[in-house]
């Protein structure tokens, strides 16, 4: 049992430094708005399904009625629909940050989704989204979680009455 300890106390240090770690936010904080800048830019190359899919996290859950039923690649595959032509959405980051473990972080800023109409007009929708991003086993950062808040839409213009 002597023998052993001095090998024991000798893992214990090696182990030390390990255990004490603190994770670099501010390299974690530009890796995670770096995700989502890639994530923004797939969107204009490959789609924005194949994008919302790409990025997704096995265990990706969004907001709805039931965020229960809402996870998995077929919620993303429900929530945004096939491609549209001429659909374009953008967006990018105001705000990043991560949990001191270096597990999670997200994101917040503004979106802008393009959809043309059958007049010819093209819809503009805006407003604010929210990404939640996990660090996966492999090192990879993935969404767990995204969500938009439309902008409330501008008042009726007052009518003239003359």
């Amino acid at each position: 049992m002597n023998k052993l300890l001095p090998a024991l106390a000798f893992l214990a240090l090696l182990a030390a430094p390990a255990a004490s770690a603190v994770p670099d936010k501010e390299k974690l904080k530009k890796e995670v708005a770096a995700m989502e800048d890639a994530f923004c830019g797939m969107t204009k190359e490959k789609g924005v399904l194949a994008a919302f899919e790409y990025f997704a996290a096995p265990d990706v859950a969004f907001l709805g009625p039931d965020p229960r039923q809402m996870r998995g690649l077929a919620a993303v595959r429900a929530r945004m629909g096939p491609d549209t032509p001429g659909v374009t959405v953008t967006w990018s980051a105001t705000f990043t940050d991560v949990s001191d473990d270096g597990t999670l972080g997200y994101n917040y800023g503004r979106y802008e989704w393009h959809i043309p109409g059958p007049d010819g007009k093209e819809a503009v929708r805006t407003g604010w989204f929210l990404t939640i991003w996990k660090r996966q086993p492999d090192g990879t950062w993935r969404y767990v979680m995204d969500n938009g808040s439309p902008d409330k839409p501008a008042p009726p213009a007052a009518e003239n009455k003359n």
